[in-house]
């Protein structure tokens, strides 16, 4: 039972002819017999008798008739919106914090200058957030750091992200530290689950040092107004603390011996299917600074 066989059905009924409703849907007459009989056929229903010549609509025929005018409607309301939504494609974008702030307004401007019917949505969080939206499929494809290891993720490379461990301009620290004097700093760090704070946790399982900072914040700029006011030392991306760092309200430390780069990628679910403004709204993504 398809869709035409309701539109038939309902111009039948509206005419009460077979021939007249050949007519007009342009189709032979025993087509439209045939789809009434295997209406009838199908649901066990009489839904016309023929009294003097004449096509009469049964009660049961009533009732089949007022449901299929709904689902008739309701289908030509999924096929307006179908072709409303290819023309006018929804896209979700997911960046994390760093790069919600760097590069994700870089892409909004560049799908708003060259697509401007696709309507953009995009989420900011931290990694694993994305990487959880992309995996639900709530999120188109993610702008993340840090490792993945999700056989149901597809990666691009994008840029290397360096992390910086910073501090006040005036906050009393040699320009050159151990890891293990890192460790015994009051720590200002990001939330758990965050790439930056995932990172540097790694670092110190590496040397055998557990991790107890003075302050988590799912903000990257609470925690450079807290480092900026002398209350202990950030390990931040570079690109976010790059111009304070430049007018002096930061100043940068090295960790001696380790460089503190992450890799960070394009990610999209594996079984994604890209419609074409999408690919190269993506492609553009993945031809970052490469």
């Amino acid at each position: 039972m398809t869709i035409r066989h309701l539109k038939v059905f309902v111009e039948v009924c509206e005419n009460s002819s077979i021939t007249k409703t050949a007519e007009i849907m342009h189709i032979a007459q025993p087509a439209i017999s045939q789809t009434i009989a295997d209406i009838e056929k199908y649901y066990n229903v009489i839904l016309f008798n023929r009294i003097n010549q004449r096509l009469v609509i049964t009660e049961t025929g009533k009732i089949l008739l007022q449901k299929a005018k709904e689902v008739i409607a309701n289908f030509d309301e999924f096929e307006n919106l179908a072709i409303a939504t290819l023309e006018n494609p929804i896209i979700h974008i997911g960046a994390s914090l760093t790069f919600g702030i760097t590069h994700l307004p870089r892409i909004m401007n560049y799908v708003k200058q060259n697509y401007p019917n696709v309507q953009l949505l995009t989420t900011i969080n931290n990694s694993k957030e994305i990487e959880q939206g992309v995996l639900d499929g709530t999120i188109d494809f993610g702008i993340v750091e840090g490792s993945i290891s999700n056989k149901n993720i597809k990666i691009e490379n994008f840029i290397d992200d360096k992390l910086l461990i910073v501090c006040g301009y005036d906050y009393p620290i040699n320009s050159k530290i151990t890891i293990t004097e890192l460790a015994r700093e009051k720590l200002l760090l990001r939330e758990k689950g965050s790439s930056s704070r995932d990172h540097l946790e790694h670092l110190f399982n590496l040397n055998g040092i557990e991790c107890f900072p003075v302050m988590e914040s799912i903000s990257n700029q609470t925690i450079i107004e807290a480092t900026r006011a002398n209350l202990g030392i950030a390990v931040l991306p570079e690109a976010l603390v790059r111009g304070h760092i430049i007018n002096k309200k930061l100043k940068s430390i090295e960790l001696q011996g380790v460089e503190l780069v992450r890799k960070s990628y394009i990610i999209s679910h594996k079984n994604k299917k890209f419609n074409n403004t999408f690919k190269q709204i993506y492609d553009y993504c993945c031809s970052f600074e490469k």
